[in-house]
């Protein structure tokens, strides 16, 4: 397939009036989206947990059981094809999911005990991912439909940077105000102040959702594909099949360590909710000051130099956090911030290589698929990783008589698995043709 140029009509028609306002209205959808992501993450999920009396490991199985919701996108490749009103499919999945996100904060409140309310977490919170996921490439293509393609990168640097640092301010506010519920002894009061933000940020998700102009589906469309035809455009594409597995091997070193640390920086490290989250906001606002940066390089060359790019500083990210410990707490602060400074050549530019790989007809399935493979392997990679670490405690934290803390082995694994993400990226991808579209 030949690559695609753009035209002085194409050029006019991304300047309209509705291409603009489409735009920045998901923009901000992205934005509130992200705040509701925030709360349902990292330290403030595992407060949440530890509130239930679950252990390390199972907070951090149960924080990683984000990867494995992405195997609800595999309803996507089945019916998407068939989908004639993207915009009522996209409004209606989406806004219910993250309502009940938003009820995740309300369980405290149910007349149960822990174990019941566990369950009742799980079961709100795979529903919950059920209902984004199953239409988040949907969005994701939507909303890039008024986007120049010779501009896309840039775009998805300029919407990250706008929920970034919105997203500073609301994670620090809400941060040190659940700590100040917790020192006085009403915790459940900053649950239920969470709960009503995340339902404001819901209500708003839908108006921006809404204030997007709905898709434009040619003639083409209205045959949906055959599952024939999207498995030979797929997973029968060899250089579709490599995007695949660099992303399992991504997938498997975020989620051997990542959905592990939030206990591990509030007990062994022992930092407030309101210091990690401004140790998360340092990190944010150095991936912020570069993310602009990270956008004109990969527009200029390519994706996979973009991700190859985050997974070297991502690699020296869990490089450093090898070395964390109570006696170097210090150094997660390191982490945070390489980390995040990774995200900006990894996270935008995972879901963007699609485009130069795979024919636009086939794109929500194509991420989708991806999605629901690297989601399987990540979550296998974190069941692994917490037997691991419940191993490694029971031990009194010792691994072969060496006094080690089972997140300094994890990130060890993770690394390993950054390494061989960008050997892999540079044997294949790196050598392969693009397209754009």
């Amino acid at each position: 397939m030949s690559d695609k140029t753009e035209t002085p009509e194409n050029s006019e028609l991304y300047s309209s009036k509705d291409y603009k306002r489409s735009r920045r209205a998901y923009t901000l959808e992205c934005m509130f989206e992200y705040f509701v992501s925030l709360l349902v993450a990292d330290a403030f999920i595992a407060k949440l947990l530890k509130y239930f009396g679950a252990s390390d490991a199972l907070c951090g199985i149960i924080s990683s059981l984000i990867s494995l919701s992405f195997l609800f996108q595999i309803f996507a490749v089945l019916v998407m094809g068939r989908i004639r009103n993207t915009k009522r499919t996209a409004v209606i999945f989406h806004t219910v999911a993250q309502f009940l996100f938003s009820c995740l904060y309300l369980i405290p409140f149910v007349p149960a005990d822990d174990r019941v309310r566990r369950i009742l977490f799980v079961v709100c919170l795979l529903t919950a991912y059920f209902g984004n996921y199953f239409v988040s490439t949907l969005i994701y293509k939507w909303g890039n439909s008024f986007v120049d393609p010779h501009k896309r990168a840039s775009f998805s640097s300029t919407k990250e940077m706008v929920s970034l640092f919105s997203g500073v301010i609301v994670s620090l506010l809400l941060g040190y105000a659940i700590d100040r519920f917790d020192a006085s002894g009403n915790l459940t009061h900053g649950f239920l102040l969470s709960s009503v933000l995340m339902f404001i940020f819901c209500a708003s998700d839908l108006i921006c959702l809404l204030l997007i102009k709905r898709e434009n589906r040619p003639a083409a469309a209205e045959r949906p594909p055959k599952l024939s035809e999207i498995m030979k455009n797929t997973l029968g594409n060899r250089n579709y099949v490599n995007t695949v597995i660099l992303k399992c091997l991504w997938w498997g070193g975020t989620y051997t360590t990542l959905g592990f640390l939030g206990t591990y920086k509030q007990v062994e490290l022992f930092y407030t909710l309101g210091q990690i989250q401004l140790i998360n906001i340092c990190g944010v606002i150095v991936r912020f000051a570069l993310s602009k940066l990270f956008g004109k390089f990969t527009d200029k060359h390519g994706f996979v130099r973009g991700i190859q790019l985050g997974l070297v500083i991502a690699a020296s990210a869990y490089a450093v956090n090898m070395f964390t410990a109570p006696g170097s707490r210090w150094l997660i602060i390191v982490f945070v911030v390489l980390y995040n400074i990774s995200q900006a050549g990894t996270y935008q530019n995972m879901i963007n290589i699609s485009y130069a790989y795979v024919d636009v007809r086939y794109f929500v399935q194509a991420a989708a698929l991806k999605d629901c493979i690297a989601g399987v392997f990540g979550f296998l990679c974190a069941l692994l990783s917490g037997r691991l670490l419940a191993f490694i405690q029971a031990g009194g934290n010792t691994l072969f008589g060496i006094q080690v803390y089972a997140q300094q082995v994890q990130s060890a694994l993770s690394m390993l698995f950054a390494v061989s993400a960008i050997i892999f990226a540079q044997a294949t991808l790196a050598r392969q043709k693009t397209m754009l579209q």
